[in-house]
């Protein structure tokens, strides 16, 4: 009787693929070299899976022009460390109009102007769908392939200089995830959000939405919509930047309410048969700001070792090939996440 009220700790989930996302954009703006770098991040953290950009502005420099040498140059990175890594490295591939990294909108100059309804309109016309199937078609046999994303928070408003309203249209969302599966068929797509501040915004966003509008309540993104959609949610989760609500809480603290996000959206992804990923884990500083440190990283790596999750990429290479501070938390975060 006396022990009637414990309870056995619950069993720990298995462990998910670790990896990181990289652009060679960051390369680039560095005046660095993005395969020499791509190289660097594999050797030293020897991640399951990197997230790979297949931009649309890179492949189709001219509307009846396909070049694809710039993910080549990166597979081929992927391929040779795979031939010496003990732990072989595969890749997800980004897709789409929408792509990871700023301006977020990666559209060729050919194709202004950058915002709705000219984007829809340039989206289903010939060069477009091209640059889109195309992509599938030359990489869909690939070895090193995982799986497919498809846009990058498309349905998510990105305000920013460079582009005007540029979220993806539903109808344009759903012609590209059934192409994949059409071209692909077998191989997951995950589709991207960004996440509320805290589970609360998440609940009341799902089961009533009318009440958060009418609370002001905070954006949270479309995470329901994309577990609906794709084959698996993939959440991009940040404790510290320049618009995260409540700043002035601990980032140890937003962090717990990020793992609370997690079990909530991993209870709802497996009631559907999907997968939940951590697509972009804060594994940076927001700029300069001294409000996100390596330590952050590392107790925000305990806590969504918790959670059942099946992938989980860290966002922040630029900052690693850097400081050798933020390579080492990034590498003790992974092996957190694979413990």
């Amino acid at each position: 009787m006396l022990l009637g009220s414990e309870a056995w700790p619950p069993a720990k989930p298995a462990a998910p693929l670790v990896g990181f996302s990289y652009s060679p954009l960051t390369s680039e703006w560095a005046n660095r070299e993005p395969a020499q770098d791509l190289a660097i991040l594999l050797a030293a953290t020897e991640p399951d899976l990197v997230r790979l950009p297949v931009y649309w502005e890179s492949v189709e420099p001219t509307p009846d022009t396909l070049d694809f040498s710039s993910v080549d140059e990166l597979l081929a990175v992927v391929q040779e460390h795979n031939q010496v890594a003990a732990r072989p490295t595969r890749v997800v591939l980004t897709i789409g109009a929408r792509n990871f990294l700023y301006p977020e909108l990666h559209e060729p100059a050919w194709a202004a102007p950058r915002q709705q309804p000219q984007l829809n309109d340039l989206q289903s016309a010939a060069a477009y769908r091209a640059y889109f199937e195309g992509s599938l078609l030359r990489y869909r046999s690939s070895p090193l392939l995982y799986a497919w994303q498809v846009e990058n928070e498309p349905l998510d408003y990105v305000g920013n200089v460079s582009t005007g309203d540029d979220e993806i249209k539903v109808a344009q969302l759903s012609w590209e995830i059934a192409e994949a599966h059409q071209l692909d068929p077998g191989r997951e797509v995950v589709l991207t959000s960004f996440d509320g501040w805290n589970v609360t915004v998440d609940m009341l966003q799902l089961y009533a939405a009318p009440l958060l509008w009418a609370l002001h309540g905070y954006p949270s993104g479309h995470p329901g919509e994309m577990l609906a959609a794709g084959d698996a949610l993939g959440l991009d989760l940040y404790v510290d930047g320049p618009s995260t609500p409540l700043r002035i809480t601990s980032p140890d603290l937003r962090s717990v309410w990020k793992q609370q996000a997690l079990d909530f959206w991993a209870a709802q992804a497996k009631a559907q048969g999907k997968q939940l990923w951590l697509a972009e884990m804060q594994a940076q500083p927001w700029m300069n700001s001294a409000g996100f440190t390596p330590a952050n990283l590392v107790a925000s790596a305990v806590d969504y070792r918790q959670e059942p999750l099946q992938v989980v990429l860290l966002w922040g290479v630029e900052t690693w090939l850097q400081d050798p501070a933020w390579m080492a938390a990034a590498n003790q975060a992974m092996a957190i996440l694979r413990s």
